[in-house]
């Protein structure tokens, strides 16, 4: 169902005077113009711009990241590690936590040292460094020369702890926020501790990769070629776009993985009849990145990592981790139908809902859609364990997710994320009085959220040359969303039926097609809206691009 929302939701903004000069001194279209007036350009600030959006330059960016004095404690250990070395790589188990664990174990296998790693089963033991996992290596017949953790381990003081007493010297690569007691580690490269804005802003993958291209730890073109599993985890991550040390990751990344894929990711490509040659950031979002997920999310991650790290029976592999996605859509499905259901009831739980045969690891994926889809925060939850509930918080721009949990941190097991998105544990004995506290809080941060800022731009007056222009400010994500336009509704609402099903329809406006999907319910409606919010993007269908306009929102008159 395509959501409706009320004038007062949006920043609706109409080209002035100004995109005429910035137009001119950028040399670009008015659109784009109007798109860069949005973002808060000027005539006066286009160089700036074009440097830190239009063409961030990856080598000079790369040296204004400040990682930290823990970075050089970090080179000094790596130096040792030579041919015949053994180094375990401790990662995550979502597309950050594996695309880091791989490029950390191709680092050392340039090296010549030998290399294993391990990923914690999600359900079983959840997020972060664990103790357990410690002794099993240590007594384990196969030595360790180097712990190397990634994605996670700034907090884990325990693990770390334990490791070090074993003798075995411990580096962690992270990007969470550092609160706390610190993990005593030989090295903590995390630019939340004490890093500049630019390494905060980086995913955990971006990080182990920039310490290695600030401290040459292996020939350029050798990292160049790597960025194609960092551009994925800076994609998947959701960290700031609006930082041009991103950008230039994933606009190089993806050129990697257009001209010299991976043979698993090109068998996944193959697998999901995508064309590698269109591939971009919100293609690997939408399909790949899940794919990615999936594995870990209802099985194990190593399979992502076979991807990764291809072996014989790659189509295979491709093949499973497709199926599992599809399994995944099938139970997201599901769960936002018990999700509509629960909030369409008389029950006082309209932010927090919980599942009884929920997994557990396809929550996240469905409360950032429905908390996207409500324009409000949403936590969704489960059973993980006989005595353990697991659950996901989402919110939408202007509401801070890491705070709310940091409001109730003392009821938790252990919970951690940003400040979009969050995840949490909680003894079921606690989950009663957990769940009461967050209703209360979600419930009141409502009018927190920060009205969408959208660019009234007529339907009409774009083509796909208009908008191939406007893709230069992309990559699109966090802190540079995907252009969204408005157009006004005028005279009466045309609305058709659009495929087989009837699901989906398009709505007529200006003489072009803004379509709706999952919108059938617009052909029953007796309201006439004051306008649309639509998307523009590229489609490719055998071969043929066009534009395609997507219709995302209903917009209504203020009450």
């Amino acid at each position: 169902m395509i959501p409706s929302y009320s004038e007062g939701r949006f920043r609706i903004w109409e080209p002035d005077e100004s995109v005429n000069g910035i137009a001119k001194e950028c040399g670009c279209s008015l659109f784009v113009a109007s798109l860069l007036r949005l973002r808060g350009a000027d005539c006066a600030s286009m160089r700036e711009w074009r440097k830190r959006w239009i063409s961030p330059d990856l080598d000079y960016w790369l040296k204004q990241v400040e990682l930290g004095c823990a970075s050089e404690k970090a080179y000094d250990l790596w130096s040792k590690i030579g041919s015949g070395s053994n180094v375990v790589v401790y990662g995550d188990y979502d597309v950050d936590g594996i695309a880091s664990t791989t490029f950390m174990m191709e680092l050392a296998l340039l090296k010549g040292a030998r290399v294993r790693y391990y990923i914690p089963h999600r359900y079983n033991q959840g997020y972060g460094f664990h103790p357990g996992v410690v002794q099993t290596i240590a007594k384990s017949n196969c030595p360790c020369d180097i712990l190397v953790v990634v994605d996670c381990g700034t907090q884990n003081v325990e693990a770390t702890e334990m490791a070090r007493s074993y003798g075995i010297p411990v580096i962690i690569f992270d990007h969470h926020l550092a609160r706390g007691d610190l993990a005593a580690s030989d090295a903590l490269i995390n630019p939340h501790v004490d890093g500049n804005d630019l390494g905060r802003q980086l995913c955990a993958t971006g990080v182990v990769w920039c310490w290695a291209w600030k401290n040459g730890m292996a020939p350029r073109d050798w990292l160049i070629h790597n960025l194609d599993v960092v551009a994925l985890a800076t994609i998947a991550d959701c960290v700031p776009m609006s930082s041009p040390v991103n950008r230039a990751i994933v606009k190089e990344g993806v050129n990697e993985i257009r001209t010299s894929p991976r043979p698993g990711l090109q068998a996944l490509v193959d697998g999901m009849e995508l064309d590698l040659s269109s591939l971009d950031s919100d293609l690997l979002s939408m399909r790949i990145i899940p794919c990615l997920n999936a594995a870990g999310r209802l099985e194990l991650a190593d399979l992502s990592m076979k991807i990764f790290f291809p072996s014989h029976d790659i189509g295979n592999h491709a093949q499973k981790l497709i199926n599992l996605n599809k399994r995944r859509r099938d139970l997201s499905t599901k769960i936002i139908s018990d999700v509509e259901h629960g909030m369409a009831g008389d029950s006082k739980y309209t932010h927090v809902l919980f599942g009884e045969d929920w997994p557990a690891g396809v929550l996240s994926s469905v409360a950032s859609h429905v908390c996207a889809l409500r324009d409000a925060p949403i936590v969704l939850a489960a059973p993980a364990q006989p005595t353990l509930v697991r659950g996901t918080l989402r919110v939408p721009r202007g509401v801070d997710a890491e705070a709310i949990l940091s409001s109730i941190s003392s009821d938790l097991l252990s919970w951690g994320g940003h400040r979009m998105a969050a995840g949490f544990s909680v003894s079921i004995d606690n989950w009663a009085m957990v769940r009461d506290k967050l209703e209360d809080i979600l419930s009141n941060t409502d009018n927190m959220v920060e009205k969408e800022e959208i660019l009234c731009w007529s339907p009409a007056e774009l083509d796909i040359d208009v908008w191939r222009e406007a893709e230069c400010l992309g990559p699109f994500g966090v802190g540079n969303p995907h252009p969204r336009l408005f157009c006004s509704q005028k005279g009466v609402m045309c609305v058709e039926p659009l495929g087989r099903r009837g699901n989906h329809v398009k709505v007529l406006v200006e003489g072009r097609e803004l379509l709706a999907f999952w919108g059938d319910h617009l052909l029953h409606s007796n309201s006439t809206p004051s306008g649309w919010v639509y998307k523009p993007r590229i489609n490719f269908w055998r071969d043929l691009e066009s534009l395609q306009l997507v219709l995302e929102k209903i917009v209504l008159n203020e009450v």
